[in-house]
């Protein structure tokens, strides 16, 4: 039966891809964005009081501005997956602004990006460059869905796409002595991480950019994607400072929480609608 369900909403989605297929992909973006919007702010009412209560806790935000602000979130997440499934005739008809990439010395560099804006076009810049890189990502619960969206993602990360729970740090740092980049998203909770300051308030953060770095001894850089208008975007990309502490535990933990202090600085430095505060980035493990 569940199974059932699953190609069901499979077939809704191949439906509804195909409508917005045949607009321009600026309004099809749009139109998604607003029916994202509806749905999760009339009828996931758990996880719209979660996503207000955060704003209102960590950024200060009155009822009516995080109300506000939940539904611009909820806009964009409905425009990011709109332009993912439209990432083919993005590439042809949309503009990509960016600095040219690092180079790669003998070794793949390391890439962390966080949900904000559209994190899911952050591999074009590589793609459109030539250099290969693989990411890292969260599977889909229904499997239909996932493939769907892992034929796309493949389009632009020509170095693989590998599933968060089975891909190990061994796995990883082989890809970036194989002279491949390796693409992080890292701003989810991760309870086996490191328990750093976030927003003024204690959180567990990724470890693995910076134990990779530590392995690999491979550059590592942040980028984010900013949407422009008509889906058009620009790219920042900054290299972190990795110090030279030789002591391993010390060299993890500062570069975790340089990382995360660039997080910060894009949060309140932006608009809080454009990163994605659905996760419990502050749950802590006895909470669960």
């Amino acid at each position: 039966m569940k199974r059932i369900r699953q190609f069901i909403e499979y077939l809704f989605v191949l439906f509804f891809y195909y409508l917005i297929s045949l607009v321009p992909v600026a309004l099809g973006s749009k139109i998604t964005g607003y029916l994202s919007m509806l749905l999760f702010m009339s009828f996931s009412r758990k996880r719209k009081k979660r996503l207000k209560g955060q704003l209102s806790k960590y950024m200060n935000l009155s009822e009516r501005e995080s109300h506000q602000y939940a539904k611009l979130i909820y806009y964009h997440f409905g425009q990011n997956m709109a332009e993912l499934a439209m990432i083919k005739t993005m590439l042809k008809k949309k503009k990509f602004s960016y600095p040219k990439l690092p180079d790669q010395d003998r070794k793949g560099n390391i890439y962390v990006a966080a949900h904000f804006s559209n994190w899911e076009v952050t591999g074009v810049p590589f793609y459109q460059s030539g250099q290969k890189t693989a990411c890292v990502y969260r599977h889909i619960s229904n499997p239909f869905i996932d493939g769907f969206i892992l034929k796309r993602r493949s389009q632009i990360f020509t170095g693989g796409c590998y599933e968060k729970f089975n891909v190990t740090a061994i796995d990883l740092t082989k890809i970036i002595n194989n002279n491949i980049n390796i693409f992080l998203v890292c701003d989810e909770r991760r309870f086996n991480g490191i328990k750093i300051d976030f927003l003024g308030h204690k959180a567990y953060c990724n470890t693995v950019p910076a134990l990779l770095v530590r392995r690999t001894g491979a550059n590592i850089y942040t980028i984010r994607a900013d949407r422009e208008r008509n889906s058009n975007y620009t790219f920042a990309i900054d290299k972190i400072d990795m110090g030279k502490n030789k002591d391993k535990d010390n060299t993890i933990l500062n570069i975790t929480i340089k990382i995360n202090n660039i997080y910060r600085n894009w949060i309140l430095s932006n608009p809080s609608e454009w990163w994605l505060w659905n996760h419990e980035k502050w749950k802590q493990k006895n909470e669960e």
